[in-house]
C-alpha cells in the first residue's frame, strides 16, 4: 500500500496531454508532484486519514497553461501606464492621454500603450500633431499595441534629437518628424522612459496572480537585463508564484558563455531560456519583412533588422555555444532567412538539436514549412492574433491583401507536417482560452485545429520548446502538479472556448487560484 497522498482529484475529465493516456478521472498530488493519474478507483488507493479529496463534479482538468511568448516583465514595469487597448477612436486615445496628464507634473512623462488603429474609424498612427494638443508641457508618448512602433509629441522628440537619422525615425518630406518612430529609433526612445528593475520587482507578483487567474502557470518571458534581475531577486525573496524561462537579449549570450554560464541554469521555478533575436518587424507597423509589397504599396515591403550575414553570425554564435535561440520573424522573407540560416548553422556545426524556436512564424509556405520540419526548429506562435487581427478588413488583409491573409498562421499545416509547436499569446492579449478558441475556430481552415491539439501545443508544446517535458505540459505520474480545473469544456463545445473560465489553478500542489 503506497503512502498516502496530499491530496487526491476525482470524478473529473481530465486531459493529461500525454500521447501515451490522454484522458483520465482522477489524479493525486504528493508534495509537488502527480502520484498518480486514472480512474477514480486507481487514484483513491492513494487516500490515508490526511488525505483531502476534492470532487471535480465532472469538470475537465487540463495541464497548467504554458506562454510560450510574454511579456509579463514588462507588463509589471507598466502598471499605471495609460491603457489604450480599448478606445474606440485616436480622439478617444488622445483623450484618454490627456485625463492621464492632467494628473501629473509639468515635465514628467505620459505613457500611454496598446493602441491599434485597425480598431479606430480614422484608420491611421498618431502624430506629433496629435499628440501636442494632449500635452505641450509633457513629452507624451503612444506606443502601438505590437510594441514596434509609437508615436510621440513634439516635448518627447525635442529629447530624442539625437535618434535623427536612425533607421525608423520618421520625417516628412521637408524632413521634419512626424512624431512617429519605428523599430530601431523608437527601441531607443523606449529605454528612456522604461520602468526601472525595482518597479517591475515590486509589481510581480502582481502581474503573477493576474497569470494564476488566466490558468497561466509557466511563461517563456521576453526579458531586459533589467527584468532578469528582478525576477532573480523576486524568485530570492520567495514571491515568485510563476514558473519562468527568461528569454534574455541576444546581445547578452556571448558575455554569458564567456563567463561559464551553462545553458538553461537555473530550477524549476526560474531559468534562463532561449536567447531572443529578432529578424524583422510586425504587419501592423509595415515593417515585417515581405518577399512582395504589402498590398498597399508599390514598393514597400519591410525591413530586416540585421543583414543576412550579420544574423547568420548571432544565431552561428549562439549554436555553437550550445544556447537555443528564439527567432522573431512574421513576414515570409524573414521566416525563410531565419529557417534556411538555421539549417545551414546546424549543418555546418553538428551536434544536439538545440530546439532553436521561430517566434510568431507567420507565412511559411510549403517549402518553408519542409525545411522546418528537417531542421528540428520549433513554431512559436500567438493564436490570439487570429482574434485580433485576421478578420474581414483587420489588419492582416489590409496589409497582405486576402489571398495572402488566408495563408497566415497555418497551424493546421504546421501540425500536420509534424513540426513542434508551441503557442504563447505575445501580451495582446493574455488569457490562453482567447487563443485556443481562436486556434480552433479560425477565419480559414489551415488556422484550425482539433481541440486536443490546440490545448497540447498551449502545454505539452510548450513544455518540449523549453527542454521541460516530464516536468511541466502533461498530467504524468511524476510530473510537477501544474493543472488548471475549468468551468466549461472545451472539448466537447469547441465553439464555446471563449466563454471557458477558469475555476482553479494549481502549481506544484498548491491552489493559488479558486473563483
Amino acid at each position: 500500500m503506497p503512502r498516502g497522498a496530499d491530496r487526491v482529484l476525482v470524478g473529473g475529465r481530465i486531459f493529461t496531454a500525454s500521447r501515451r493516456r490522454p484522458w483520465a478521472k482522477a489524479l493525486a498530488v504528493r508534495a509537488d508532484r502527480i502520484v498518480e493519474v486514472g480512474t477514480d478507483t486507481q487514484v483513491e488507493r492513494w487516500v490515508d486519514r490526511g488525505t483531502l479529496r476534492f470532487d471535480l463534479r465532472g469538470r475537465v482538468v487540463v495541464p497548467g497553461f504554458i506562454d510560450a511568448h510574454a511579456h509579463l516583465a514588462d507588463t509589471a514595469g507598466e502598471l499605471g501606464w495609460t491603457r489604450l487597448d480599448a478606445t474606440r477612436s485616436l480622439e478617444g486615445a488622445l483623450d484618454r492621454l490627456r485625463t492621464a496628464a492632467g494628473r501629473m507634473p509639468s515635465g514628467e512623462w505620459v505613457i500611454g500603450v496598446d493602441w491599434d488603429e485597425a480598431k479606430w474609424p480614422e484608420r491611421r498612427y498618431p502624430t506629433r500633431e496629435d499628440l501636442d494638443r494632449v500635452s505641450t508641457r509633457h513629452p507624451v508618448v503612444a506606443r502601438r499595441i505590437d510594441c514596434h512602433m509609437g508615436s510621440a509629441n513634439s516635448q518627447a522628440l525635442e529629447r530624442a534629437r539625437d535618434l535623427v537619422g536612425l533607421r525608423g525615425f520618421d520625417v516628412d518630406g521637408t524632413g521634419r518628424p512626424t512624431g512617429i518612430l519605428k523599430e530601431e529609433a523608437f527601441g531607443k526612445l523606449h529605454d528612456r522612459f522604461a520602468a526601472p528593475s525595482a518597479v517591475i520587482e515590486r509589481n510581480l507578483p502582481r502581474v503573477a496572480r493576474m497569470a494564476h487567474r488566466l490558468g497561466i502557470t509557466s511563461i517563456h518571458d521576453v526579458v531586459s537585463v533589467d527584468s532578469w534581475r528582478a525576477y532573480q531577486r523576486a524568485h530570492r525573496s520567495g514571491r515568485l508564484r510563476l514558473r519562468v524561462r527568461a528569454m534574455l537579449p541576444a546581445s547578452t549570450a556571448a558575455s554569458l558563455s564567456q563567463a561559464g554560464v551553462l545553458p538553461r541554469l537555473g530550477d524549476d521555478w526560474l531559468r534562463i531560456g532561449a536567447f531572443k533575436v529578432f529578424s524583422d518587424g510586425s504587419l501592423g507597423a509595415s515593417t515585417a519583412a515581405l518577399s512582395k509589397p504589402y498590398s498597399r504599396s508599390k514598393d514597400e515591403r519591410g525591413m530586416l533588422i540585421h543583414p543576412p550575414s550579420e544574423l547568420r553570425s548571432i544565431l552561428e554564435g549562439a549554436h555553437r555555444a550550445d544556447q537555443q535561440t528564439a527567432t522573431h520573424a512574421i513576414g515570409d522573407a524573414a521566416v525563410r532567412l531565419v529557417v534556411e540560416t538555421l539549417a545551414e548553422v546546424q549543418d555546418e556545426a553538428p551536434g544536439d538539436r538545440l530546439r532553436h524556436r521561430i517566434e510568431h512564424y507567420e507565412l511559411p509556405d510549403a517549402d518553408v514549412l519542409r525545411r522546418t520540419k528537417e531542421a528540428g526548429l520549433v513554431a512559436s506562435c500567438q493564436p490570439n492574433f487570429i482574434g485580433q487581427w485576421s478578420g474581414p478588413g483587420d489588419v492582416y488583409e489590409t496589409r497582405l491583401g486576402a489571398d495572402r491573409a488566408a495563408e497566415n498562421n497555418p497551424y493546421r499545416r504546421i501540425v500536420r507536417m509534424g513540426i513542434p509547436l508551441c503557442f504563447g499569446s505575445d501580451g495582446m492579449p493574455y488569457g490562453p482560452l482567447y487563443g485556443l478558441h481562436w486556434a480552433v475556430n479560425g477565419f480559414f481552415p489551415d488556422q484550425r485545429l482539433t481541440p486536443e491539439q490546440a490545448v497540447r501545443a498551449y502545454t505539452a508544446g510548450g513544455a518540449y520548446a523549453a527542454f521541460d517535458e516530464g516536468s511541466v505540459g502533461t498530467l504524468e505520474s511524476g510530473a510537477l502538479a501544474d493543472f488548471v480545473v475549468l468551468d466549461g469544456d472545451p472539448f466537447r463545445e469547441p465553439k464555446s472556448i471563449a466563454r471557458c473560465r477558469v475555476r482553479e489553478t494549481w502549481i506544484g500542489g498548491n491552489r493559488v487560484f479558486a473563483r
